[in-house]
């Protein structure tokens, strides 16, 4: 419940998918939010189309899985493929198949699939979601004008029903800026954006186009990459009653009527159908990280702190992670089990995978359809299908990071003084290639346990001590007393399946409420050293030196 000192326990701008995954972590474990979104409703733009494995993952543990897929706009038998073909209607160069791991199959890497589905509706479902939440609010139409923060800790904010043009107070023990690229509480905080602005331009199309999806002669795809002559760009499907995207570069400068942009569109096509203009977006990407993600009892997550090229499917589900990391630190502290400086692990955990994900989404962007263009590439020729055959070849290896990177969605590794580190090295990260490891700040290795559960059913919404072998004495009663006598929310959860330890690599493996490897090991030497650890406690030194023994015991290491 919210300190009677203040009105709720967190205020957070922005009813996007970011500022809702906030307000569920928080809601979901006793805490008073406020979610407040100038705007009425959401928007058409599909911003964002791909949910990837690990935003699914969380919808999972949410509750929310089974509605995303219902909502989404593909069939169960539709091909999750990307195709890059000379137009439409053209000749095939080469597809990603199970691109983002999106084909409804088991794997046992993870325990969802990606699903394929406009921002607009996964905010519609969280949206949802939030409101039917007992301890959350939702004000939209309300704009946050400014803020102050607090002698005695939290924040006063000044909004403004656009309604009524009422204006008010509200205060908060925290205050999360949710609020986008133009954050108004990145602007108040007067923190900057650093690295490259307006890398590209682009225009977006949302189009009606009617039959299209039932033409027989259509090789369904995700998207749909042209590599046309006269009009290199990208379209693919958005709902299944023909609401289709269309996009391409535009140089600057250059903003063709919409008139002009429909006959791209349709040589593009190379099929004639009947096509409405719904919706046009120009944008342009960015390279850009906020100078600091944090001010006091203030933060930013999403795209108020992290601008980049949406190519590669990044954008929503990073903020979504960002929502997770920063929402289970706020609550342990409102909790009191965790030291204030847990909060500063946000930042130091979350602004290197930010990193990452600039770096990768910016390569791909250097690569459009019009990078594998060739004189004949669409030609009903011998040179043609050569070229066709070259163009095959460079796509594969310019894009593979683009639709295979499962490395960089799971394989990220946190490093803090939040995780118990170790004494070796750490595995390789590939961006296309996913190892799972049992190595501290990693995320937890998933496994399909033998009654057909999911290991990451059995993680709370609190710490889990794993335990993958034999019990070794009372160490684990004595850091399940240690934790209840602190308040620290430890559940133990034991595995006897072989290939799972080996997975870990450890009999004991500490899992985070965000589902990663905090510290691992096969004796717990200090209860007290190790959850004053994990929970943020002042001792910000490299990891001591028993973590780092306990865990290398008997691996070999």
């Amino acid at each position: 419940m919210a300190d009677s000192a203040y009105d709720f326990d967190v205020l957070v701008t922005g009813a996007g998918p970011v500022g809702l995954a906030v307000a569920t972590e928080l809601a979901r474990r006793g805490h008073t939010v406020c979610v407040i979104e100038q705007n009425e409703r959401v928007g058409l733009q599909p911003r964002a189309k791909t949910t990837n494995v690990r935003t699914m993952t969380h919808m999972r543990r949410w509750g929310l899985a089974p509605e995303m897929r219902r909502r989404s706009s593909l069939t169960a038998g539709f091909p999750r493929q990307v195709r890059f073909a000379t137009g439409l209607f053209g000749h095939d160069i080469f597809c990603f198949q199970n691109a983002f791991c999106a084909s409804p199959q088991k794997d046992d890497r993870f325990p969802e699939h990606a699903e394929f589905i406009p921002q607009y509706v996964v905010e519609g479902i969280l949206l949802d979601h939030v409101r039917t939440a007992p301890l959350a609010q939702v004000r939209m139409q309300t704009r946050l004008d400014d803020f102050s923060q607090l002698p005695a800790g939290g924040v006063r904010a000044q909004v403004t029903d656009l309604r009524s043009g009422a204006g008010s107070e509200i205060t908060a023990r925290f205050l999360v800026g949710a609020d986008g690229a133009r954050s108004t509480v990145r602007k108040c905080l007067g923190i900057e954006m650093q690295g490259l602005h307006s890398l590209i331009s682009f225009v977006t199309l949302i189009l009606r186009i009617p039959g299209l999806n039932a033409d027989p002669e259509l090789n369904q795809a995700l998207f749909h990459w042209l590599v046309n002559p006269a009009a290199p760009c990208v379209m693919g499907p958005m709902d299944r009653e023909g609401t289709w995207f269309w996009g391409m570069a535009m140089r600057p400068g250059n903003e063709p009527s919409d008139e002009e942009l429909l006959q791209i569109v349709r040589t593009a096509m190379r099929k004639h159908f009947d096509i409405e203009i719904l919706a046009r977006d120009p944008w342009t990407v960015h390279k850009l990280l906020a100078a600091r993600y944090a001010q006091g009892d203030v933060f930013l997550a999403g795209d108020a702190c992290h601008l980049h090229s949406p190519f590669g499917g990044h954008g929503m589900n990073l903020g979504i992670a960002d929502a997770v990391d920063l929402g289970w630190k706020i609550a342990a502290v409102l909790e009191g089990w965790a030291d204030r400086s847990l909060l500063d692990t946000y930042e130091t955990e979350r602004k290197p995978v930010h990193s990452q994900v600039l770096e990768t989404s910016t390569e791909n962007v250097a690569s459009l359809s019009e990078h594998f263009l060739a004189p004949a590439i669409d030609a009903d020729t011998q040179e043609g299908e050569a070229q066709r055959a070259a163009a095959a070849v460079a796509v594969e290896k310019a894009k593979a990071p683009e639709f295979r990177s499962l490395g960089i969605v799971l394989g990220y590794r946190y490093e803090s003084p939040a995780i118990a580190a170790e004494d070796t090295d750490p595995p390789p990260f590939s961006v296309t290639q996913y190892n799972p490891t049992g190595y501290p700040g990693s995320l937890a290795p998933h496994a399909w346990l033998a009654d057909g559960s999911s290991l990451y059913d059995h993680f709370g919404d609190g710490f889990t001590l794993l335990r993958l072998g034999p019990a070794a004495g009372g160490e684990e009663e004595a850091l399940l007393a240690a934790a209840r006598e602190r308040g620290i929310p430890l559940a133990t959860y034991a595995v006897d399946e072989p290939q799972i330890a080996d997975l870990y690599g450890a009999r004991y493996a500490l899992i985070r409420p965000d589902q990663h490897v905090a510290w691992r090991g096969n004796a717990i030497a200090d209860p007290q050293r190790l959850l004053d650890r994990v929970c943020g406690s002042a001792e910000k030194s490299a990891a001591p030196a028993y973590m780092a023994k306990a865990a290398n015991q008997g691996r070999g290491t």
